[in-house]
């Protein structure tokens, strides 16, 4: 229990000094049973992303409803659905613009190769990817639009303590910003793909509830929180 207690107050410390969220979650280690279900909910925040060849920032807050089902054992299918915004910083000192919020969703799969039933480690390898829809500006008399898409695999490992489940990894990640201006074509504005250390931790509260934190760090910062019931 003290060890548990340590890890749980690391966890705590770190996930206060996190400030921007830069890639999406990516879920934990923690599986529904199969034919089962797991619904929760979920904020989601970016802030700052960088974008390549100088075109500037993106932050977003994100909202959703969770939902998780259990193919197999090893097999985990993801789905999300809410609400998000999106502000685009331009490079170069131009204003920022503020996409109302509106539609997001995200998909995903979750792999189990490897359990260990007797030491309770679970190794996992993840997909997951969002996309968000803000209504549209105007911006210099003309109308703008974006779409935001957010990509990650991911590889982690979890040992399980009972009421603490803390997990450890790497994704790799990238981020769009797909803009319109009225009259021009669609362009896709890419970040950087980056891989980025991550740690989490699931905390059960029961047999059917447990919240979810999970922080990045190095080449990215970030922070998501999470609380999901199975039914």
């Amino acid at each position: 229990m003290k060890k548990v207690l340590f890890i749980l107050s690391l966890l705590i410390v770190y996930s206060l000094q996190l400030k921007a969220v830069s890639a999406a979650p990516c879920y934990g280690t923690h599986f529904p049973d199969k034919g089962k279900w797991n619904i929760g909910a979920q904020v989601h925040v970016i802030e700052n992303r960088a974008l390549k060849k100088d075109y500037g920032k993106v932050s977003s807050t994100q909202y959703f409803y969770l939902m998780s089902f259990g193919v197999f054992s090893w097999l985990s299918i993801d789905g999300k659905i809410g609400v998000g915004d999106i502000t685009y910083k331009p490079s170069g000192g131009a204003e920022k613009t503020n996409f109302p919020t509106n539609f997001a969703g995200g998909y995903g799969f979750r792999i189990k190769p490897y359990k260990n039933e007797q030491q309770k480690i679970d190794f996992v390898l993840g997909f997951q990817h969002i996309s968000v829809h803000p209504g549209s500006k105007i911006v210099n008399g003309a109308a703008n639009s974006v779409i935001l898409d957010d990509w990650q695999g991911s590889v982690l490992i979890s040992k399980d303590f009972g009421l603490l489940t803390p997990y450890a990894g790497a994704r790799l990640t990238r981020l769009d910003l797909i803009q319109k201006i009225e009259g021009q074509s669609r362009f896709r504005k890419k970040s950087d793909v980056d891989i980025c250390p991550v740690i989490g931790a699931d905390f059960n509260f029961t047999k059917q509830d447990f919240l979810n934190v999970e922080g990045s760090f190095i080449k990215e910062t970030s922070f998501s929180l999470g609380f999901t019931h199975n039914f």
